[in-house]
């Protein structure tokens, strides 16, 4: 259950929030309401300076390298939404003694937030601060905020409201930029210039509402900011309302004409916010009609978490570009720097490829353009091809950190192993590119990026296993799999399938290339490997079930000993807790999981192994599962839900549900976690709707909750809109009539061809 946010359906849409100020919760809530729509994110602090507060303005794709011994991170750029007020001298704050009310709130479906704070000051006065914020859907570098000052009791002879540019924003203590400039133009636009080595950001604002007694506004330059101060006097009863309109622009030139972005800003300043807000709406509501979703008989709680992951996938969405892709926390903080990790193909490319294919394409191009840094690093290492990085940011180089947290009996720093040794990233992304071709037929995809990363990918793979003469076999020694408290282990099961998988698709694809795109072949000298590639498959060690039934996770797991009492650290508050009575290599030693690894080989691959080995290795490796990961818990949903073990999946999924939004202050704090929001929607439409589409077939074969009883959501295929409902007794797809281009739909074991409507029992 959701205990500390409040959820409500008001006008028809969903709102979850705060009725209280809690400062424990003040970092994690910023980052679950962050605003944003793919092109820039703004954590929901209060306008107003708070204490507890971390503010955040993240830029996609805007990346900075502060020291030469640092990682490459998502810079923190320059705050548009602070405001001041005084009132007749008293400063005003969430943290204020002053304040009788709060109210915090967020609309996943309008994605808009706004606040509602009383304080109650000396003289029996009390004075009303709201604000309504959005990030617009409709121009992707404007942020709004309505601003109203309302005497509730009492007059206020001087109110003072001071807008700021702030510049003096940092990443954990460092600042990026090296110059920070600001300016006034016509007395009405501030403006602030943010400047990187490549890079100026500009980021501009009017703030409006202004009657002409109160005087002209005043200026004030600051360190690395800017403020326009406003003073005004209230009758009891009065209200006024303000409007900041703020523009962000990332320059790459510095000589880049500004004047657009001024002359955009003061139109969009003329228009009002009610014709701004109803804009942003519609723009938001063409995005959700391509994966509109109806549950008959889920709970409000259930309905509000599935938008709140909708949305978030919309916002993190870098719309229509290739430079940049998704980071795990999309743009609500700066968890793991911004940085680009398997998430983003495995876990959050699933929805796109159901509903925006052609995002998904872009999110594949922006690996393409890695593939200059996944050489260098393959090279590095004395390995062939491409050897994709861990993390990567801008350029598709590894931007892994080197030390992670510190062991608990040496007191020295950890190694972080995953950018040396967690390989399978590779062949996520060859999953993907598979997935993506299988789904849209995008054979040009193919030509220009697809064929290129596929054979690179392979040509590593293939130099990066041994041969072994006790097995006779190939093997993948020193590796991690998706498990990152077992290190250092040989043949995890996932990523040697993985690895396999990639060489076979490589071999298929060599077929049609050496037709399609023959030039690609000659330089890649494909004929060359493919000897190779032909002996890899046939000598490569596959761990296969035990006579119990159990994959062997890797060559030592089965044998080690049990974590005591595991279910102290599955249900502790806080994640990790294990590291702190235990050292990795004592982990190591142990049947001890961070998050689902042969159960997303399961995953992968639901047909290669029978249900009954399926559901043995659920179980068994969920117990020793402690789900310290956010991307554990809608795996386990995923497999269960596909074997019709509904009650356990029903478990996981409702874990799932609660990654972010849950009772745990802790969590969250540097932004939400992305992946989860994908592993949500991915168990709703695909593990319990029962939603796939592969090789020209929609296939439909639903597992639903017990008290769900229905689910309609609407997919793009094949560039149309298709709508399936799904019940406990049949499935019904819908699209509209288009001669001559049928769709084959598979229902169980029926097969039919729908070209308007169809109806299908289960």
């Amino acid at each position: 259950m959701v205990d500390h946010y409040t959820i409500f359906e008001q006008d028809n849409h969903i709102w979850i929030g705060e009725s209280s100020y809690d400062p424990a919760f003040e970092a994690k809530t910023e980052s679950l309401f962050a605003l944003c729509n793919g092109n820039i994110g703004i954590r929901s602090v209060s306008m107003l300076p708070s204490l507890y507060g971390k503010r955040g303005l993240y830029a996609s794709g805007l990346f900075h390298q502060a020291h030469p011994s640092e990682v490459t991170e998502l810079v923190n750029c320059p705050d548009p939404v602070e405001c001041r007020v005084t009132a007749d001298g008293i400063k005003l704050s969430p943290d204020s003694p002053w304040l009788e009310s709060y109210r915090r709130e967020f609309c996943p479906d309008t994605a808009e937030l706004r606040f509602s704070m009383i304080f109650g000051l000396p003289g029996k006065r009390r004075l009303e601060v709201r604000e309504t914020r959005l990030v617009s859907f409709a121009n992707a570098r404007l942020i709004l905020q309505k601003i109203s000052l309302k005497s509730l009791a009492g007059d206020f002879e001087r109110l003072e409201l001071t807008s700021l540019l702030n510049g003096q924003s940092m990443n954990e203590g460092v600042s990026h930029f090296s110059e920070v400039i600001c300016r006034v133009y016509d007395r009405e636009v501030m403006h602030l210039e943010a400047r990187l080595e490549e890079e100026t950001l500009s980021l501009m604002q009017i703030c409006c509402g202004n009657r002409e007694e109160d005087g002209p506004p005043l200026y004030a330059l600051f360190r690395r900011g800017i403020s326009e101060q406003t003073a005004l006097s209230l009758k009891e009863g009065e209200e006024r309302i303000f409007l900041r309109c703020s523009s962000l622009m990332v320059r790459k030139r510095r000589e880049d004409n500004i004047y657009e972005q001024r002359e955009e800003l003061k139109d969009a300043a003329r228009k009002g916010f009610d014709f701004l807000q109803e804009k942003h709406r519609y723009f938001l509501r063409m995005h959700q009609k391509r994966c509109e979703y109806r549950i008959e008989g889920a709970t409000l709680e259930e309905r509000a978490i599935l938008s709140f992951a909708r949305y978030h996938l919309l916002g993190m969405m870098p719309w229509n570009r290739t430079d940049c892709s998704i980071a795990s926390k999309g743009l609500t903080g700066e968890g793991y720097r911004g940085h680009v990790f398997w998430d983003t193909e495995i876990f959050i490319l699933p929805f796109f490829s159901l509903h925006f294919a052609e995002q998904s394409r872009n999110l594949l191009i922006y690996r393409y353009h890695g593939l200059a840094g996944a050489r260098e690093k393959a090279e590095q290492f004395r390995y062939q091809g491409a050897m994709y990085p861990w993390e990567s940011a801008a350029d598709g180089r590894e931007e892994t950190p080197r030390y992670a947290a510190l062991n608990i009996h040496t007191g020295k720093a950890n190694p972080v192993w995953s950018g040396l040794k967690e390989h399978h990233v590779g062949a996520d992304i060859v999953y993907a590119i598979r997935q993506y071709v299988d789904e849209t037929g995008d054979r040009s995809f193919l030509k220009e990026y697809g064929y290129e990363m596929v054979f690179e990918i392979a040509a590593f793979w293939v130099s990066r296993a041994v041969w072994d003469p006790d097995r006779k076999q190939r093997v993948i020694l020193d590796i991690i799999g998706p498990d990152e408290y077992t290190e250092h282990i040989d043949n995890n099961a996932y990523t040697n399938y993985m690895a396999a998988f990639c060489v076979k698709l490589a071999l298929e694809y060599l077929k049609e290339a050496e037709k399609e795109a023959p030039d690609i072949c000659r330089r890649l000298k494909t004929e060359q490997q493919k000897t190779g590639w032909e002996q890899f498959l046939r000598e490569i060690y596959l761990p296969v079930p035990n006579e119990d039934g159990i994959i062997p996770q890797d060559d030592t797991f089965l044998g080690k000993e049990e974590l005591p009492d595991i279910r102290k650290y599955r249900e502790a508050p806080v994640r990790q807790t294990v590291l702190r009575d235990y050292s990795r290599k004592q982990i190591e030693e142990m049947q001890v999981l961070k998050q689902a690894d042969t159960v997303m080989l399961l995953n992968m691959f639901p047909t290669l192994f029978t249900p009954e080995v399926v559901k043995k290795n659920v179980r068994y490796y969920e117990a020793r599962t402690i789900h310290d990961s956010s991307l554990s818990y809608c795996a386990h949903a995923l497999a269960c839900a596909a074997i019709g073990e509904k009650k356990l999946a029903w478990k996981y999924f409702q874990n799932s549900l609660h990654i972010d939004l849950n009772d745990r202050a802790p969590d969250s704090v540097d932004g939400i976690h992305g992946a989860a929001m994908g592993g949500i929607w991915n168990c709703m439409e695909q593990g319990f709707a029962g939603i796939s589409f592969s090789g020209g077939v929609l296939s439909v074969n639903p597992h639903l909750p017990d008290h769900w009883k229905s689910v309609e959501v609407t997919l793009q295929v094949q560039g149309k809109p298709v709508l399936v409902k799904v019940t406990h007794t049949e499935v019904e797809v819908t699209t509209p009539t288009t001669e001559g281009d049928e769709l084959a739909v598979a229902v169980g074991g029926t097969q039919a061809v729908l070209k308007d409507h169809l109806n299908l029992p289960l």
